[in-house]
C-alpha cells in the first residue's frame, strides 16, 4: 500500500511559473480581458506578460474602455486610451470609452 506522502504533490511541484508561459498562450489570455484590466494589472505581471502586452498591435486592434468611468478620480483615464492607442501601432480601427469625449483625444485618435 503506498504511503500518502508518495501521493502528497507538494506546494512547491506544484505551483506554476506564469512568466514561462508562451507567448501565444499569454496573447491568448491578455485577449480574455478587458483594455483596462491589461493597462492596470495584467500587462504588469511580469516582463514577458508586459511585452505580449506591449508588443501586440493586434490585441489593441479594436479598443474597448467602456464601463470604467467610475473608477477612482486619481488614475489617469484619458492617458490610458492613450497609451491603447499608441500600442495598436497604428492599427486601431475602434475605440470605444465614455471619458475620451475630449477634443483633444479625438485629434490624437485621428493622427494615430
Amino acid at each position: 500500500m503506498p504511503s500518502s506522502s508518495s501521493s502528497f504533490v507538494s506546494a512547491e511541484e506544484e505551483m506554476r511559473n506564469w512568466a514561462e508561459l508562451p507567448p501565444d498562450a499569454i496573447s491568448t489570455i491578455l485577449q480574455k480581458l478587458d483594455h483596462v484590466n491589461i493597462l492596470m494589472g495584467a500587462g504588469q505581471v511580469c516582463r514577458s506578460w508586459r511585452g505580449a502586452a506591449r508588443d501586440e498591435p493586434e490585441l489593441w486592434r479594436r479598443i474597448n474602455m467602456l464601463g470604467h468611468a467610475d473608477l477612482s478620480p486619481e488614475l489617469n483615464l484619458h492617458g490610458m486610451a492613450q497609451a491603447a492607442v499608441r500600442r495598436s501601432a497604428g492599427r486601431c480601427e475602434a475605440f470605444w470609452g465614455e471619458y475620451t469625449d475630449d477634443h483633444d483625444f479625438l485629434l490624437y485618435l485621428a493622427d494615430q
